[in-house]
């Protein structure tokens, strides 16, 4: 595998995580699970397989500090600067020109950064047997079996084939679907969550920019003299702000043929809110979730964390409550989705 590159990308916000996560902090920079952070732990996910060398982050400018300072071991010049958020098609674009430059012939295999995996080395496994069958296909994406009819995440539909194989042919994507079409998905046992996690040969990639986004790639061929000039910040800022906002899925694998899927073989999550972490944490005889000096009383079904000061949460039900940055958030459960309506109404100071 010495021509993999792992592409983790490191944007994001953390509207959902406040007020543990802000916007010098996203989250896939805040020890949401323990003491480790879902970046750090996406690193250690793919470092037995693939040398910090060859592990790049795609990241926006004002986090590259953060982000090195959690991974020192990944060489500064594997830092891709994003000058602005244009959505993961101009990201893996710009990327691939990285990994062009470093081996022509090189394979990528694109990471969100904010990802839950319980299971790294069966992570590991998949990537190989995705890697094995990667010859076949025009690109490989990773596909989550849902134990649940999710609104949140995109779906893939695949045909399983009557002989069993690793990878399956791909036949759509679809969009976030309503509650009533995603309970057909899971009972139908057709569709697949999109993990937003791909495989491909960077050259094929290109190729695909070249076909389905010309105007993008018009913008790629620009920058690829500029790849790693550091002193024409300036230029590159220019033509990348000229990317439209697209994310990889709309503007390259919807109208892609030959892709094929590998369904995953370990637990995934996304963790889109505070809601969400008892499908990552254990929680305790009544159901509860905690982290830090905290104490819950005759409550059940609470999520309460606190980075230094005590906290304590007696007969609540179903409640949030996070203290970080000294700032304390109370809210239901079931609202924990709709914390950016809060943001926008609270002043910047306590943002």
């Amino acid at each position: 595998m010495r021509n993999l590159f792992a592409v983790i990308m490191a944007g994001g916000r953390s509207e959902r995580f406040w007020p543990l996560g802000s916007e010098q902090r996203p989250k896939p920079f805040i020890p949401l699970l323990g003491p480790n952070t879902l970046f750090q732990a996406t690193v250690s996910r793919v470092r037995p397989l693939i040398p910090p060398e060859r592990i790049l982050i795609a990241i926006g400018e004002t986090h590259q500090a953060l982000a090195a300072e959690q991974a020192p071991e990944i060489p500064p010049d594997n830092f891709i600067l994003e000058p602005f958020g244009r959505d993961t098609a101009p990201c893996l674009g710009w990327s691939a020109l990285h990994i062009e430059r470093r081996d022509p012939e090189g394979i990528m295999i694109a990471l969100p950064a904010d990802h839950f995996i319980a299971e790294p080395e069966r992570f590991r496994i998949t990537l190989e047997k995705a890697l094995r069958s990667l010859p076949g296909a025009t690109g490989i994406v990773f596909g989550i079996r849902p134990d649940r009819a999710e609104t949140g995440y995109g779906y893939i539909r695949a045909e399983k084939p009557a002989v069993p194989a690793d990878t399956w042919p791909v036949v759509r994507f679809v969009e976030k679907p309503d509650s009533a079409t995603a309970a057909s998905y899971v009972q139908s046992g057709r569709y697949l969550w999109n993990s937003g996690m791909f495989l491909w040969r960077n050259r094929t990639l290109l190729e695909l920019f070249q076909r389905h986004m010309p105007d993008a790639y018009s913008r790629l061929a620009h920058l690829r003299p500029l790849v790693g000039l550091q002193d024409r910040r300036d230029e590159i800022r220019e033509i990348f702000g000229g990317f439209r906002r697209t994310s990889i899925d709309y503007g390259i694998l919807e109208k892609t043929s030959g892709l094929r899927l590998i369904p995953a073989d370990y637990s995934w999550d996304d963790i889109g809110n505070w809601s969400s972490l008892g499908r990552a944490v254990p929680a305790d005889a009544g159901g509860n979730i905690t982290r830090g000096p905290v104490t819950t009383a005759e409550s059940r079904d609470c999520v309460v964390l606190s980075d230094s000061a005590p906290v304590a949460v007696f007969g609540a039900t179903g409640l949030v409550v996070v203290r970080a940055r000294d700032r304390v958030l109370v809210c239901p459960k079931e609202r924990a989705p709709d914390l950016k309506k809060l943001l926008s109404a609270l002043p910047e100071e306590m943002k």
